[in-house]
């Protein structure tokens, strides 16, 4: 059994032996009131097994299974007798979220098979952002027909009209010495010296690297665990050019790395810039939520001038 499998099959276990997790899956799990949920937090809760337990304890089943669905050639999620799933930060979903809205009103318009009302478990909400309007029409004209469970990472893009309608629960990281305690208590391995080194508090992160150290363990270096994009250290202790910061720029973009991954990794390398990063990388986030996603690279490249030349 792999460790992600180990993780996966303890994790109940593992919320049990937390309280403040424990008392947000108790609550969700046994509310029957049909509350619609908001959960956010930062990158590294893993918010697909916590759905998963609150789901479990809600119709007290030991197992989910699910079926992948093509609706509309475009739009994929996942249902069973239970739910509805969609996740927007699916590749292969489509970002036409016009033809999702009329999905999920089909759905709601029918009979549900259990309970009274339909489940729709809704991933990454953030990405519907110019479908909010609509989407709050569902919430007000459909309440007595759905309840809603969604997820975000980006809680400054919901609307408050949005988040009037959800009881929101902020999830919080799990800490360093719980993570370093799950890894020796439920996955009987060490958690890796770099992450404890760096206090790292991403155990979906700490559970990749754990997996790759088996797997392939040359590959473990302490730039490994501490980058968001590794290459940058040697290459900023080189004799770099313009054009490197350009190519520098698309890599991020093509790893889906943001401006704020990079103005992380520049803070471990220049700590005395630490204000000049910050400063620039605010103004330059702000810039690009006023702009074209399409243009990210650009910003990343005037963060990195902006800081290196």
């Amino acid at each position: 059994m792999n460790i992600c499998d180990k993780f996966k099959m303890n994790f109940s276990s593992i919320i049990d032996d937390i309280d403040e997790f424990k008392n947000i899956r108790d609550f969700c799990s046994s509310n029957k009131s049909f509350n619609n949920y908001l959960f956010y937090s930062s990158i590294g809760f893993p918010f697909d097994l916590f759905i998963d337990d609150i789901i479990m304890k809600r119709f007290q089943i030991s197992t989910i299974y699910r079926k992948e669905i093509i609706w509309n050639k475009s739009i994929i999620y996942n249902e069973n007798q239970y739910f509805f799933e969609f996740d927007l930060d699916n590749p292969n979903m489509s970002k036409k979220y016009d033809s999702l809205i009329d999905l999920i009103l089909l759905i709601i318009k029918t009979k549900p098979i259990i309970n009274h009302k339909h489940l729709i478990i809704i991933k990454n909400i953030d990405k519907l952002f110019d479908f909010f309007f609509s989407f709050r029409i569902i919430l007000e004209k459909y309440s007595h027909n759905c309840f809603f469970i969604c997820t975000t990472h980006k809680i400054s893009k919901i609307e408050l009209p949005i988040k009037s309608r959800f009881c929101l629960f902020r999830i919080r990281l799990f800490t360093n010495s719980e993570i370093i305690n799950i890894f020796h208590s439920k996955l009987n391995i060490p958690l890796n010296q770099y992450l404890i080194k760096n206090n790292s508090r991403n155990i979906i992160f700490a559970i990749f690297i754990a997996q790759t150290e088996i797997n392939e363990p040359l590959l473990i270096t302490e730039d490994f665990c501490n980058f968001n994009y590794p290459p940058i250290k040697d290459l900023l202790s080189s004799n770099y050019s313009l054009n490197d910061l350009r190519q520098l720029s698309y890599k991020y973009s093509q790893y889906n790395l943001s401006i704020k991954d990079l103005s992380l990794d520049l803070l471990k390398i220049y700590k005395n810039k630490y204000k000049l990063i910050i400063d620039n990388s605010i103004e330059l986030e702000n810039l690009l939520n006023n702009s074209n996603k399409g243009r990210e690279p650009i910003y990343i490249e005037a963060l990195l001038s902006q800081v290196l030349l």
